[in-house]
């Protein structure tokens, strides 16, 4: 499957262009002209993040990219982080509620109980294993010794 970017675009259909302007463009730096721009960049690498954590997951070769199946959940971060860098502005419960279920979403992910699609360009994650490699013991053999096995010797 292919892989999508995620865009300003995509993160305005869940925003006014309103609050885009007041909450992405406002109190910025020189070297930042709008918070959003980074915002996403730092989102999909910690959604490329959390779906690396399970080995069984590939990710797209393309750095920019997140599975389709994703964007909804990415758009209402992206939105609740640039609602919310603004101090003393609360966005409202909805949207709270929308950002927890979407930051429970990936920490599911992060777990794999939610796979996403493969890519079409897909790569392995290299993400080591917990278990060590090598012999692993799984259990001991039963003891052949003991007063009740020695029939009294």
């Amino acid at each position: 499957m292919e892989w999508t970017l995620l865009t300003e675009d995509d993160v305005l259909s869940g925003m006014t262009q309103r609050e885009r302007d007041d909450f992405a463009k406002t109190s910025v730096g020189g070297n930042v002209t709008d918070r959003l721009v980074p915002i996403m960049s730092d989102l999909v690498a910690e959604i490329r993040g959390y779906i690396s954590t399970w080995i069984p997951n590939t990710i797209s070769a393309d750095v920019a990219k997140i599975p389709p199946s994703f964007k909804a959940k990415a758009v209402a971060i992206a939105r609740w982080r640039v609602l919310t860098s603004i101090p003393g502005y609360q966005p409202g419960d909805a949207r709270k509620m929308e950002y927890e279920k979407a930051d429970s979403f990936f920490l599911a992910v992060a777990k794999g109980t939610i796979r996403p699609e493969p890519a079409d360009d897909a790569v392995t994650t290299g993400t080591p294993s917990e278990t060590p490699s090598g012999i692993e013991v799984v259990s001991a053999p039963p003891k052949r010794t003991g007063r009740k096995k020695m029939n009294g010797l």
